[in-house]
């Protein structure tokens, strides 16, 4: 470079030379890309000059447009530029045009004329050699994809990334640099990160808006991580005086994001936290930290939480993941196992790669070793924040490509074969009487434990809740909200090989004389009256009522499908009905308040011609009659 910067004026014709001249000012000062305006002047009237060429693609190198350098490097070696790094940049730029066989060439090359003692170059260059011969054995095997831009009304003439979406991909907030920053320009002639939000309807992107100035700052603000329902958001930030960044969250209350909170000390340290992504039960935060006695660079950490809401002590995952290079942007896919992240280590065939594994999220044991995702998914530059969908056939992802709509897009890339073993439970909760959306709390059990797995919430303002439910479980789905009878569902998903999606309106009744609920997560033994251990949780719920409302009375009902004698299945049901009352008066509800009767298959809801609707007419039924 020392050559180049000496050398230009001897080479430069006069026209060209006033360009070149103001392009050094703004390259001493480390301004690339207003140096590049002026370079590129001055090659379009001289371009015969091989220090402009050269001095332009050193330019896109340090402004992070790489690709863009290699015809300045090829003019600039044919014209006869000796510098000795010219080979080694030569080598990164034909290595991100996947031309990696002359990658290796002119690395070798520059290997050639290092010394001994520069050991620490001489792994860098032997890593991007390693790379390079990644990237060929993976072109080789491309995996089908379709890759889409997002498109102008989502994308703009400025960078936009870091996509993170709601499980049901109804919602998309995402980080931009744009023209009304909330911070103005910044010193590198960038503007400051805001960040911004679109929703979809009738598969169709709105016009995205800033989130507001709760959560938007005069400084760099950037959203790295949402939850599942979309109801929480983990954001980056630089406070003032501090030089690295911590993660903070804000929750979504109505159509309101609150004042981002910090995620405490067990997560932020004074070193750098830039991403997190949490489980679709909210309990398990993986984040990312360079902090002192790491594995590599940066590294994935998980905090579980505890019962005071907060992050518990973050433990480093496993070298199986972690390597010595740096991983970054971790994402767990709401499958609750299948962990995805970018590193620059494993078989990476440049920068970061995406690679996907199998991990438990109690344990943060690895089951399945990390998977590169292969080409053309990855690319020989840079692959970071992936936010894929629930049936894990599409990932949402920044990029800059040829044919953008600016430096950097939002992309959404499909597979067609990939699938995810979960149900999506979506809807809206509303009041049966107001048709008004209700802010309910949804509760999951694993019915065969009584063991709560999470709580949700719906919004207050929408109604809308999404709940993820993985295969392997039992679930109860228990939905409370103040002045309602509670609403119960039972989803049993022993085995799942594929991803589903339930919609289901959820009407709340009021607590109020008229009003019927079934105990859908109330069972019996077969062809028998006695109650099993899993419809505790049910019951304990109706005792709840009874004992917040000592003045309300119950009509306990018994019902059953068409299948046997007509007598048989009344007798059972009138059997079943007193067991329920039996186990209220044990738990010391006054006999005077509760009576039961059998109708056994007089009163069906459903028709008895399928598994699931008999299913439907095995019920037992509360009415409030006083």
């Amino acid at each position: 470079m020392t050559f180049a910067l000496s050398a230009y004026s001897q080479n430069n014709s006069k026209a060209a030379r006033k360009y070149t001249d103001k392009a050094l000012e703004y390259f001493k000062a480390e301004d690339y890309e207003t140096a590049l305006t002026y370079f590129l002047k001055s090659d379009s009237l001289d371009g015969n000059d091989q220090d402009v060429s050269y001095l332009i693609s050193l330019s896109f190198f340090r402004s992070d447009q790489k690709l863009k350098a290699l015809p300045f490097l090829l003019k600039a070696k044919a014209g006869g530029i000796k510098e000795p790094e010219l080979d080694l940049y030569l080598g990164e730029a034909y290595h991100l045009s996947h031309k990696f066989d002359k990658a290796i060439e002119n690395l070798n090359a520059y290997r050639s004329t290092l010394r001994s003692s520069e050991k620490e170059r001489i792994k860098e260059v032997e890593d991007l050699i390693q790379n390079c011969k990644n990237g060929i054995e993976l072109v080789k095997a491309p995996v089908e994809v379709k890759i889409k831009n997002l498109g102008n009304t989502i994308n703009s003439q400025f960078p936009d990334y870091v996509p993170a979406l709601s499980a049901d991909e109804s919602l998309l907030i995402f980080t931009s640099r744009r023209d009304n920053s909330t911070g103005g320009v910044k010193i590198d002639n960038q503007y400051f990160e805001d960040i911004y939000i679109s929703t979809k309807k009738d598969n169709k992107w709105s016009t995205p808006e800033k989130l507001g100035n709760e959560i938007n700052t005069p400084s760099h603000d950037a959203c790295v991580g949402i939850s599942p329902d979309g109801q929480q958001i983990f954001i980056y930030k630089v406070e003032e005086g501090k030089y690295y960044g911590d993660l903070y969250v804000s929750n979504l209350t109505g159509k309101t994001w609150s004042k981002p909170k910090s995620l405490g000390p067990n997560i932020n340290t004074p070193s750098w936290e830039p991403c997190a992504t949490i489980t679709a039960d909210q309990k398990v935060l993986f984040f990312i930290s360079n902090k002192k006695g790491g594995i590599g660079g940066t590294d994935i950490y998980m905090s579980k939480r505890q019962t005071n809401g907060e992050f518990g002590p973050a433990t480093i995952l496993s070298t199986e993941i972690n390597t010595s290079k740096d991983e970054f942007s971790p994402f767990i896919h709401p499958d609750g196992k299948t962990l995805y992240f970018s590193s620059k280590g494993h078989n990476s065939m440049g920068g970061y790669d995406i690679f996907s594994c199998t991990i438990n999220t109690e344990t943060g044991q690895v089951v399945s070793k990390p998977v590169n995702l292969g080409y053309p998914i990855n690319t020989a530059d840079d692959e970071v924040y992936f936010a894929w969908s629930a049936d894990n056939r599409r990932a949402y992802f920044a990029s800059e490509r040829t044919g953008g709509v600016g430096e950097k897009d939002l992309y959404v890339l499909e597979r067609p074969k990939a699938e995810a073993s979960l149900v999506m439970l979506k809807g809206t909760i509303i009041g049966c009487d107001s048709k008004k959306p209700v802010a309910a709390n949804i509760i999951v059990t694993d019915i065969s434990t009584g063991k709560e797995i999470g709580k949700y919430s719906s919004n207050s303002s929408t109604g809308k809740y999404i709940v993820i439910l993985p295969a392997g479980k039992n679930y109860g789905i228990t939905v409370e909200a103040p002045g309602y009878v509670f609403y119960s569902k039972n989803i049993d998903i022993p085995f799942l090989d594929h991803y589903k999606e339930i919609d289901d309106e959820i009407c709340m009744e009021g607590l109020k004389k008229g009003t019927v609920f079934v105990l859908r997560n109330v069972f019996f033994d077969v062809d028998k009256a006695t109650l099993r251990k899993e419809s505790e949780t049910e019951l304990e719920r109706v005792h709840e009522i009874l004992t917040s409302n000592p003045s309300i009375k119950m009509l306990i009902s018994g019902h059953t499908d068409s299948d046997g004698n007509d007598d048989y299945n009344l007798k059972l049901s009138d059997n079943r009905a007193h067991a329920v009352k039996d186990y209220l008066i044990n738990k010391g509800i006054s006999s005077e308040r509760l009576s039961y009767k059998g109708y056994g298959e007089s009163k069906p809801v459903a028709p008895n011609d399928s598994p699931d609707n008999k299913q439907l007419n095995r019920r037992t039924e509360i009415e409030i009659v006083e």
